[in-house]
């Protein structure tokens, strides 16, 4: 007989960083979707651009929402909620989760190294566009920790 993994005793601390790291995440993509500019500097001109398009509101809703799904994804790892089966699905969640923001933001910090190393970085680019690269490998990696934690326990699983 097999027996389910259980979490580690690290995984609500892992559970609750994911949650306020996504809560973090889509509070400005729903402040921007409503129309805010705060933080954006000199970029705020091409917001309003980009924001008189239709898809930028969707992309910024949309984006708000998958933070939203992400704190909710970590909540569920917290509670006992569904069984062994749907956690594994909930963890597969987590790790997928976890490959897509460190890919965004490993490919954003190389563009970003690039265009350094080529001359052609702004400086009159707004700090807060500065720290999103960082933020999605942060994301990624809290992320990733959370699914590991996810997976500690007995050897096997059912």
């Amino acid at each position: 007989m097999t027996s389910a993994r259980t979490p580690s005793s690290s995984a609500p601390v892992w559970c609750l960083l994911v949650a306020g790291w996504s809560l973090v995440f889509a509070a400005p993509h729903f402040y921007w979707a409503s129309g805010g500019r705060a933080g954006l500097g000199t970029q705020a001109a091409a917001a309003d651009a980009a924001l008189q398009q239709t898809w930028f509101a969707a992309y910024n809703l949309a984006a708000g929402f998958l933070g939203l799904i992400g704190a909710l994804l970590a909540w569920a790892l917290t509670s006992s909620w569904g069984g062994p089966r749907m956690r594994r699905w909930l963890t597969r969640a987590a790790v997928a989760a976890a490959v897509v923001l460190l890919l965004r933001g490993l490919l954003g910090l190389t563009l970003l190294a690039v265009s350094m190393l080529q001359d052609r970085f702004d400086p009159q680019t707004p700090a807060i566009l500065l720290a999103i690269e960082p933020w999605f490998v942060l994301g990624g990696l809290v992320y990733w920790v959370m699914a590991l934690t996810q997976r500690r326990g007995s050897p096997h699983s059912s």
